[in-house]
């Protein structure tokens, strides 16, 4: 084993060897053909000159079983036949002979799902001795990586497939006895040595003749981009990837700075190995029930959107040199922490402790009659005089909720309690410390009461209907307003004076 790790380990270290002569086109800015396995084992993708790949590794999901299904079943074979294979872009590329070819810097733009997965079964095929077990013990596994994998490019892909990814692979052959035996019998030299079709750009013969100047990396993340966009990136992965720099430049540097514990996660599955991270649209998102970006009719239509919200953002940065939008841009760096903080001190722990007196009182309304006429009104059935299973799921339904639902109505509602601490500079809320808690657990409870109502009235559509709309967006006024009265709460004008709306 050790000779075929050492042989691995040597590969796409600024050469890729094709298994037989490939096709070149005139004009020399396209290479195409096929590549064994071992070749794309180690070949980067993230934040090269060749560009960056905006999609990681997202285990071993609907495409990607397929993927496996299909590659142990005759990776020797079939497997080329039945995927697109890869798509790589290279930069300072020469054609040494008519099947190897050598590079400066590399990004697999198209396929690192693909090649993942044949990484996985390669260090499983290396790793276990004794059959497979019920799972990796990730001593045992880490031990494995340190004491044979080395390199900053090797060590560098190899952080994005820690354990769990790998076990989740063990998992699905212990429950497929067809597949299981077919990797117990595979051979790893046919199995490295079996090909996949690629086709390779290089970059520097495709800008040599662009009319728009644009350098390497400029042109590989336009490739990698686009590419993936037809498979259906999620936006986040994109934008991520193109202003993850900008972001923690000018949005995210008083989270950074404030937030130590917690890493941010910039696109999809880029984060691993840690308890603490947070998606960057859990952080952005919350930003828009502010009003600090958007006319106020405008703010109902962005809850539970990714797209749009990245749109704003995207543009917002674009603008950043306008003196209004550096004024936007400094306050909303300076709210993030606090509305993070309020997420996770607040909304998160009083949700989970509300749900189980909702589901007490709803089960008690049903048992009344109190919802005889709400959209489960049939599935309120009774077996000597109890509620039955299904009954009881049917309200549990209703009353589970979606955090990523209940905050943007809560920030709407505190948004005029945002202000700038003359001490710190950081953003605090009027709310004393000894009066918050009972004030969000009142408003919470609120939003919460009005979001069960609403599902329980139903909609013409989707709950979709419910969360994007004005009716929703008022819940918890009345218990804003009277405890603002009660308290003499001060509110400000700290959004209104920073307020860059995004056309």
């Amino acid at each position: 084993m050790k000779s075929v790790i050492e042989e691995i380990k040597s590969m796409g270290k600024g050469k890729i060897t094709f298994a037989d002569k490939f096709y070149k086109s005139n004009d020399v800015k396209t290479v195409m053909g096929e590549v064994p396995f071992k070749e794309i084992l180690f070949l980067e993708y993230r934040d090269t000159e060749a560009g960056s790949n905006p999609r990681e590794y997202n285990g071993l999901q609907k495409t990607n079983l397929e993927i496996i299904k299909s590659l142990l079943m005759d990776y020797e074979n079939m497997f080329r036949f039945l995927h697109s294979g890869m798509i790589i872009s290279l930069t300072s590329a020469e054609i040494e002979d008519d099947r190897t070819i050598r590079y400066s810097e590399c990004c697999l733009t198209n396929g690192n799902q693909t090649r993942f997965i044949i990484l996985i079964i390669t260090l499983l095929k290396l790793f276990l001795k004794n059959g497979i077990p019920d799972k990796i013990i990730a001593k045992e596994y880490n031990h494995f990586i340190k004491s044979n994998f080395n390199g900053d490019t090797i060590e560098t892909i190899l952080k994005y497939i820690k354990l769990p990814k790998v076990n989740q692979v063990i998992g699905f052959l212990n429950k497929n006895s067809k597949y299981r035996e077919k990797f117990n019998s595979m051979d790893i030299q046919n199995f490295l040595n079996s090909r996949i079709r690629v086709q390779v750009n290089l970059i520097n013969s495709i800008i040599r003749d662009l009319e728009n100047e644009i350098d390497d990396y400029s042109a590989g993340t336009l490739i990698a981009e686009a590419n993936n966009d037809t498979q259906k990136v999620k936006a986040d992965d994109i934008f991520g990837n193109k202003r993850k720099d900008e972001l923690a430049k000018y949005i995210f540097n008083n989270f950074l700075a404030e937030i130590k514990d917690t890493e941010i996660e910039y696109r999809m599955g880029e984060v691993v190995g840690t308890s603490k991270k947070v998606h960057i649209l859990t952080l952005l998102r919350p930003i828009i029930p502010t009003g600090i970006l958007t006319k106020e009719q405008d703010i109902y239509q962005y809850s539970n959107k990714r797209e749009p919200v990245y749109r704003l953002f995207e543009k917002l940065i674009q603008n950043r040199e306008k003196e209004k939008a550096k004024n936007a841009i400094s306050a909303i760096s300076k709210v993030i922490p606090i509305v993070y903080s309020i997420r996770n001190n607040y909304l998160i722990p009083q949700l989970g402790l509300q749900k189980k007196k909702f589901m007490r009182n709803y089960e008690a309304k049903a048992i009344n009659g109190d919802l005889d006429d709400t959209t489960i009104r049939n599935e309120i059935t009774f077996n000597n005089g109890e509620l039955t299973d299904k009954a009881k799921g049917a309200i549990r339904k209703i009353v589970n909720y979606n955090v990523e639902h209940i905050i943007p109505v809560l920030i709407y509602r505190i948004r005029r309690l945002f202000k700038e601490s003359n001490v710190t500079g950081n953003i605090e809320l009027t709310i004393s410390d000894s009066d918050a808690p009972a004030f969000f657990n009142g408003l919470i409870e609120s939003i919460y009461t009005k979001y069960v109502d609403l599902k329980l009235k139903g909609t013409a559509s989707s709950l979709t209907d419910i969360v994007r709309s004005s009716a929703f967006y008022q819940s918890g006024e009345e218990a804003y307003i009277m405890f603002k009265n009660t308290t003499g709460l001060e509110e400000t004008d700290y959004i209104d004076k920073h307020k860059f709306v995004i056309k």
